[in-house]
């Protein structure tokens, strides 16, 4: 454990070892990701993420590093560093002054399995950070059981999906998979499969979704691959009034969400 090393040089390993991260493939080949910001730091930390360095500018940081929870100064290395260090290593412009670095989680099917009315999210080829993140919050706000990404374009430790998560990324969890693998899951498991897309003989309110299902959801440019038109109980559509015929997929995901509440009367 190192307490308040300083850290003075932008050349330093531990710097450039984190600007890094910051590339996808860099970030995909580690085990572990940053989370910047006070509060999505300290929602890794009470959600139980293993949390490895904590990185702070105390010109910057106008916090008592003692206000985070449960911060283990025992067994995380900490590091301060100068305002033109830390500014090099920080992925927002509004900075905070703290981030820090934490141990991804793999989930697999075994971890989001309930006999309860299960309700998770699909998210084929999902494209955007920004898109993913806002899923998370609704997904959060909702306790839903869990998303699935398959087809993966962007990863759930992407900076853009956990500024927009608001450490959400935290709280739900997320199971990279094949489309193929998903659908088996489903179906061993008797859970209806709605995919939100055209051709469509249903619209999201004459749904029965009472039971346990999966809402599966595609790209805003191509939508769904056939997979999951073919291999699902019904294709569903949301009701719009207006002339432009796509919602974001992030706001689709919420209203299909919270009718599945409505429904369950949650």
């Amino acid at each position: 454990m190192n307490l308040n090393v300083k850290i003075t040089s932008v050349h330093n390993k531990k710097i450039l070892a984190l600007r890094k991260l910051y590339k996808s493939r860099e970030r995909k080949a580690s085990d572990v990701f940053i989370a910047e910001g006070k509060k999505e730091v300290q929602r890794g930390i009470l959600s139980g993420f293993e949390l490895e360095k904590l990185y702070y500018c105390p010109t910057i940081f106008k916090n008592d590093l003692n206000d985070i929870d449960k911060l283990d100064f025992e067994k995380v290395d900490i590091y301060e560093l100068d305002k033109s260090v830390y500014e090099k290593i920080a992925y927002r412009d509004n900075t905070e002054g703290i981030l820090a670095l934490f141990k991804k989680k793999t989930y697999g099917f075994d971890d989001i399995a309930s006999d309860s009315k299960n309700l998770y999210i699909v998210l084929e080829a999902v494209e955007k950070p920004g898109n993913l993140g806002a899923v998370l919050r609704t997904a959060d706000a909702a306790g839903i059981t869990g998303i699935i990404m398959t087809n993966t374009k962007v990863d759930q430790y992407h900076p853009n999906v956990i500024r927009s998560s608001l450490g959400a990324v935290f709280t739900v969890p997320v199971v990279v998979s094949t489309n193929e693998d998903a659908l088996r899951f489903f179906k061993e498991n008797n859970i209806k499969i709605y995919s939100a897309a055209l051709p469509s003989y249903k619209n999201l309110y004459e749904l029965d979704l009472n039971q346990p299902v999966a809402m599966v959801f595609g790209t805003e440019s191509n939508g769904l691959t056939d997979f999951w038109l073919q291999n699902n109980d019904e294709n569903y559509t949301i009701p719009m009034n207006g002339i432009v015929d796509s919602l974001n997929v992030s706001t689709s995901v919420a209203i299909s969400i919270y009718e599945v509440l409505r429904q369950r009367g949650i």
